[in-house]
């Protein structure tokens, strides 16, 4: 839908056919930013404020609220953070997919391994070459071993790789199909702590100029 729609538009805007579909576009791509948004808690521990999306005004045409859309910040940073999440969320479920075979086939292998072994004959599937490095010689039992060891450190560490690739591509979500709602939300607490200094640093003046006042009649 993303890279579609926004090729699709863009290369038809030059005769205005493109703006609706640019419009309709951004317009799907907040739902799916939604679907997205709503997994980030899961893996930040953190709540995710909601946008609020430019709208028309109550007085404007059906067709102007249509295509509010298309000068919506937001939208185009939703639109943004699909085309970069895309080639980021395959890369992510490659690894993850690779790690998890890659760890029942090492664990498994003592029961499979002799079928590789036979089918191969004196050869072997080139894991005796490490066994033999480490001393443990090139038998059946030797290869079975530090196999099954190294699925067990793969297990260990498949918890910190899917954590890793969860982690990737939550913090581009944050950054991008949040990044303008939570500036929103943080700006009156600056807008409030701004007017405390302010008002701190007006009494200081008064402050200040009362001891001036007091000097000037201790004169």
């Amino acid at each position: 839908i993303t890279v579609t729609g926004f090729a699709l538009g863009l290369g038809t805007a030059v005769v205005w056919v493109g703006v609706p579909v640019l419009a309709a576009t951004l317009l799907a791509m907040r739902g799916l930013a939604a679907a997205g948004r709503a997994q980030l808690p899961a893996v930040l521990h953190t709540e995710i404020a909601a946008p609020k999306y430019k709208r028309a005004p109550v007085s404007a045409s059906p067709l102007r609220r249509f295509l509010i859309a298309v000068t919506d910040g937001q939208s185009w940073l939703n639109l943004l953070g699909a085309v970069i999440n895309f080639p980021i969320a395959v890369a992510g479920f490659v690894v993850a997919l690779s790690w998890w075979a890659a760890t029942v086939a090492a664990v498994a292998y003592p029961l499979y391994g002799w079928i590789i072994r036979r089918a191969v004959g004196e050869e072997g599937d080139g894991i005796e070459y490490a066994t033999e490095w480490l001393g443990w010689g090139d038998s059946y039992l030797a290869v079975a071993g530090l196999t099954f060891l190294g699925g067990l450190v793969m297990a260990l560490f498949l918890p910190l790789v899917l954590r890793g690739c969860a982690l990737v591509q939550a913090f581009i979500g944050q950054a991008l199909l949040a990044s303008l709602s939570e500036l929103e939300a943080e700006e009156p607490w600056r807008r409030e702590d701004l007017e405390q200094r302010l008002g701190t640093l007006d009494d200081e003046l008064a402050r200040v100029r009362e001891q001036l006042i007091a000097a000037e009649e201790a004169r």
